[in-house]
């Protein structure tokens, strides 16, 4: 079965959410093709890796080539946005698979209709596009995947006696990204609470960024010493995440940022209660399975949640890894997707 992944993202799976999950499936599913369109490259490719991308500039050309590409799918695996424009007016002859990995975007019925298969990450967008009539047997929530194996808890830790560490690790790459995804609401949570260290994990993008030199500005007037600012790749995150008590995901509106953090569920896996403020979409999930604390998106309502999340720390801890191993496994992730890929291809 060949099945080609059309998606939007930056083909960086070493710091990008999206692009990681569309290459753990290429690399699952071997006889596949990564095809991507975004603005932060002109041209990118490797024969190694199967993948090739072009920056949308190229719109007119890439709806010439991607219907000869299409000859090469079994399926289409459409990865992003609920409309993804170009492949929405390209793709027509093989049969087609939504994910929606990021809800931001109109909803496009017509493009919708054409989908065999709607793979949706949380229960509420799932909630609404039923709400617009997508057939309930077309939409299937299917959560992203964490390796298990790489993604675990310590085998001794004493966290829950020491002083809070907080890590922020899904920073925006642009500056007018800052607010929604609350980084400034971080720091004001900072200021407020010095005996809680915050760690903010920063990503350097190949095509350059924004955001970085604006946090900067703001950590040099705020003098916060207990803030830390870090700008690199890490190849060893599962470390990182057992460094620290919580990961956070301090959106202040619900478009601030990925809906099902790639940051919060890895940190699930290890044994890291996830801080979420209440306007995130995936809000819903950690209360209804206690493996974190909802908070409202104030400074004084995050500290309060790591307060409340240091009180009951090791129950959390430990419903963290139950669910990480309960919903986000690679092996079940993989097992849901070739079920809806074997569905179509019959």
């Amino acid at each position: 079965m060949r099945i080609i992944y059309w998606n939007n993202s930056c083909l960086q799976p070493e710091i990008e959410a999206v692009s990681k999950e569309v290459f753990q499936l290429a690399n699952h599913f071997r006889r596949s093709l990564v095809f991507g369109i975004n603005p932060h490259y002109l041209c990118r490719a490797s024969m190694k890796k199967r993948y090739i991308g072009f920056h949308p500039k190229f719109d007119f050309l890439l709806r010439l080539l991607i219907p000869y590409i299409e000859r090469y799918a079994d399926i289409n695996h459409v990865y992003g946005e609920p409309t993804c424009w170009t492949f929405y007016k390209s793709l027509y002859r093989k049969p087609l698979v939504l994910t929606i990995a990021s809800e931001k975007g109109c909803v496009n019925m017509d493009f919708l209709d054409r989908c065999r298969k709607v793979v949706v990450q949380t229960d509420t967008f799932r909630q609404k596009l039923l709400a617009l009539g997508v057939e309930k047997e077309k939409v299937q929530v299917v959560f992203p995947a964490v390796d298990l194996q790489t993604f675990q808890p310590p085998r001794q830790t004493s966290k829950a006696m020491k002083t809070p560490r907080v890590l922020f690790a899904t920073a925006p790459r642009s500056a007018e990204e800052l607010a929604g995804r609350g980084v400034r609401l971080l720091l004001q949570a900072a200021q407020e609470s010095p005996d809680i260290q915050y760690h903010l994990l920063f990503r350097p993008w190949n095509s350059g960024y924004t955001s970085l030199e604006t946090t900067t500005q703001w950590l040099a007037t705020e003098q916060l010493c207990n803030v830390t600012l870090t700008n690199t790749a890490i190849h060893d995150m599962a470390r990182v995440y057992n460094d620290h008590h919580f990961t956070v995901i301090p959106y202040t509106h619900p478009a601030g940022g990925k809906e099902c953090p790639t940051s919060l569920i890895e940190g699930l896996a290890c044994g890291v209660p996830a801080l979420i403020s209440s306007v995130a979409p995936f809000a819903y999930f950690v209360e209804q399975h206690r493996c974190g604390v909802v908070f409202e998106p104030t400074p004084r309502g995050l500290v309060s949640a790591v307060e409340l999340g240091m009180r009951s720390y090791t129950d959390l801890s430990a419903n963290a890894v139950r669910v990480a191993q309960g919903f986000f496994s690679e092996a079940l992730f993989f097992q849901k997707m070739a079920r809806i890929y074997q569905e179509l291809h019959e």
